[in-house]
């Protein structure tokens, strides 16, 4: 049997595949948009239905772009956390203790204020969503390192074990579950809370 070649695809055909793959990284974007959205207005559970309603886009949709909602959800909390990245930096302010305390208490809460609504969800869904609960602990890591460059003047004089104890302290001192403790059970405003933390920044590495 004499084997045919295959045929080319024509100038129509990929036009048509490109305008296809166009399409669903379209909406595939407008879904994760809207999921994000929706997030930030503080509806923290919306169904498939209210999502494809914002996105534009058809319920039965949102399965061809991803695999269940628990994969919409982790693919948008990982957006937000990407999208975040700028916010984790925290400025060199100087040698003087006060002075590098503020600046990272600043930095902290701006980017707690810009993620609030996705880390609410990211803490709610970690436990089932092994995805989040890694990138949660990947940032863990990454702040725990940050914090010991930043203080190291203050840690250099301590015994390892000591600076290690001290590194996680001022992690949780300074982390989301603080920040919303603030926000939501003491309803404290953001002066508060810089000042706060601030203080008890200089008195836990000062001393």
């Amino acid at each position: 049997m004499t084997r045919r070649a295959p045929t080319a695809p024509t100038t129509e055909t990929v036009e048509s595949i490109d305008g296809r793959t166009m399409r669903r990284n379209r909406n595939r974007a407008a879904v994760i948009s809207a999921l994000l959205t929706m997030i930030r207005e503080g509806d923290l559970h919306p169904g498939a239905a209210e999502i494809a309603q914002r996105a534009g886009v058809s319920h039965r949709s949102i399965f061809r772009y991803f695999d269940d909602l628990d994969d919409l959800v982790r693919t948008a909390i990982d957006q937000a956390f990407t999208e975040a990245e700028t916010l984790t930096a925290v400025p060199d302010a100087g040698g003087d203790l006060a002075a590098r305390a503020a600046a990272i208490v600043d930095a902290r809460i701006a980017l707690y204020e810009y993620v609030d609504g996705p880390m609410q969800v990211a803490r709610m869904r970690a436990g089932s969503i092994p995805a989040i609960d890694e990138e949660l602990a990947e940032i863990a890591g990454q702040f725990r390192r940050q914090i010991a460059d930043h203080f190291a003047p203050e840690l250099s004089r301590l015994a390892e074990s000591e600076r290690r104890r001290l590194v996680d302290a001022v992690l949780v001192l300074t982390s989301y579950d603080s920040f919303a403790i603030h926000v939501r059970l003491l309803r404290h405003d953001t002066a508060t809370i810089r000042a706060g933390w601030s203080t008890a920044l200089v008195a836990l590495l000062g001393s």
